[in-house]
């Protein structure tokens, strides 16, 4: 999993990636992603260095401000990240969040910042862990924004990232029952988590090739 970089890391990571202007040199060079990269570069381009600061706290969303930035994303042709980077919103999965809320007919509360909400352990079904880890996967959101989107807690949701990451669907099973050792494992069920493996690195890189090809049409459009 990624690390936190500091304002420091990604101003230095932007700037090498500007002057240059090799985004699969760079990524590679600072061990992140090409997703990531493509945020941090939109976001300076938009609103400059001071976008790129960490935020140690929660803001504060008023549900008037939630339901004028879901009128915008309705009647506009704008998408989650640039409303996101508009108006300093920490991710464009809380925007999502606020467009699939109105339009499921739900109530757009306010939410106040300064403490980190702390979502209870709940029991998940196997489905429901490779759902979470899955989206982790395809998406550039945080662990606690992903634990609160899909209603468990953060070390949940970390648990399910974790084993994913090092072990594929295999290891989101239920550990309560008993499970083959590698030693018990045929080659049939070898080769298949190794394929699952390589499949998912094949995602990743299909994923992270499109947010390139996103950045790459926008930078051509502002020339």
């Amino acid at each position: 999993m990624s690390r936190h970089r500091s304002f420091e890391e990604k101003i230095q990571i932007v700037d090498h990636y500007l002057k240059n202007g090799n985004q699969k040199a760079t990524v590679q060079h600072f061990d992140i992603s090409s997703s990531t990269l493509s945020q941090w570069v939109l976001m300076y381009q938009e609103k400059g260095p001071e976008a790129l600061k960490v935020r140690r706290c929660h803001h504060t969303y008023t549900s008037e401000f939630k339901a004028m930035i879901v009128a915008e994303y309705l009647s506009t042709d704008i998408d989650y990240s640039a409303l996101a980077r508009k108006y300093n919103i920490r991710s464009h999965e809380t925007v999502r969040k606020w467009v699939i809320a109105y339009t499921e007919g739900k109530k757009l509360k306010s939410t106040f910042g300064g403490t980190q909400s702390m979502m209870k352990s709940r029991k998940t079904t196997y489905e429901e862990r490779l759902k979470i880890a899955q989206y982790h996967e395809t998406h550039e959101i945080s662990i606690r924004e992903l634990s609160e989107l899909f209603e468990v807690s953060y070390q949940q949701a970390y648990q399910y990232v974790k084993k994913y990451e090092t072990t594929g669907q295999y290891g989101l099973e239920d550990r309560r029952g008993r499970r083959k050792v590698d030693s018990e494992l045929t080659e049939t069920d070898k080769l298949k988590r190794e394929l699952e493996m390589e499949r998912r690195k094949r995602k990743k890189v299909e994923v992270e090739n499109a947010f390139l090809k996103k950045l790459e049409e926008l930078e051509r459009r502002r020339k």
